[in-house]
């Protein structure tokens, strides 16, 4: 009968021993952010900001490519500004060409008017 206090002794502190471990495990467990969610929780906040942030950089970056389709580049405007200097050109040859007939027309009015004043006035 000896053995049988010795071997529920020995179970008691086998129990303990496996309580102890089990009761440290538990707490361990308590501690890891993880196992209670707020870490999970965090994570997908973190992940759904990060989703919107990603759809707001996607319409930047279709309004940019947008806004640089339309930009007129520096051969542009060169471009535009040499069409622009050929159609100056040819207006400032157009408007020599009507004041070199604007001034013979009135020459021509002159010298009508010269001879109508003579025969008028009998001369």
């Amino acid at each position: 009968m000896a053995t049988v206090p010795r071997d529920w002794i020995e179970l008691a502190i086998i129990a303990f021993i496996l309580a102890g471990i089990g009761l440290t495990f538990w707490k361990a467990g308590s501690a890891n952010p993880e196992s209670t969610g707020s870490l999970g929780k965090k994570v997908n906040a973190m992940s759904s900001k990060v989703g919107t942030l990603s759809l707001r950089l996607g319409h930047l970056e279709s309004e940019f490519a947008e806004l640089k389709a339309e930009a007129a580049t520096t051969q542009d405007v060169a471009r535009i500004e040499q069409l622009i200097n050929e159609r100056i050109n040819t207006m400032r040859v157009e408007i020599a060409g009507h004041r070199e007939l604007a001034e013979r027309t009135n020459r021509s009015v002159e010298r009508i008017e010269r001879l109508l004043i003579e025969k008028g006035l009998g001369r």
